[in-house]
């Protein structure tokens, strides 16, 4: 709660689970956070993986998280949600890449109550589409969803490196600000891969 300008960065979670399996997350920020980048985690088997906010949300509290970026992560089986937003502003979710084919709520990204000025772009979602239950200006854009199993290089073990682009749709991928490498901190050209991982083209 409150946290202003965190960097949370390079980290691996693996099974932070409630016993339900509805837990908040893995990496959970709200009431009141602001300027926070959340980027190059690797989640495996956490109820939740990122959550921006929460559906509890006091009334002197005016919003859950502002200005804060979610990019180039890797989530693997997160059957509550892999990135929620729920009561935010002005934050970015880009470039993420969420495997969990079979998810059991559809959650790969999902959006809730208020998200004024939310940008979600670029993502790659291994399994159900981007859920959306807000109805505030947001700009949603270039989020595949498939089964993207078979390019991915371990995903079994959280490693969604790719071994190939996503098709159809990847080549319509336009950059979005606020990211300008990928995961290994590879540079992303002006029509880069979706998700967290870059393709890099041989010279």
């Amino acid at each position: 709660m409150y946290a202003r300008g965190w960097l949370i960065a390079d980290n691996v979670f693996i099974g932070i689970q409630g016993r339900t399996r509805e837990a908040r997350g893995a990496v959970f920020l709200w009431h009141e956070t602001e300027d926070c980048v959340v980027e190059r985690n690797i989640i495996v088997d956490c109820d939740t993986g990122i959550a921006l906010g929460n559906s509890h949300k006091p009334a002197e509290v005016p919003v859950h998280a502002r200005r804060c970026v979610v990019r180039n992560n890797f989530i693997t089986r997160a059957p509550e949600n892999g990135i929620v937003a729920d009561f935010t502003h002005d934050c970015l979710i880009a470039h993420n890449t969420i495997h969990d084919p079979t998810n059991r709520l559809g959650r790969l990204i999902r959006l809730v109550h208020d998200n004024d000025g939310l940008v979600v772009a670029n993502n790659l979602l291994s399994g159900p589409p981007l859920r959306n239950e807000s109805s505030s200006r947001m700009t949603l854009r270039h989020n595949l969803a498939g089964d993207w199993t078979s390019l991915f290089v371990n995903p079994a073990t959280g490693n969604l490196r790719l071994r190939s682009a996503p098709s159809p749709g990847a080549e319509l991928i336009e950059a979005v600000g606020g990211v300008a490498d990928d995961m290994d901190r590879q540079p992303r050209g002006p029509r880069p891969t979706p998700g967290a991982d870059e393709l890099v083209q041989p010279d």
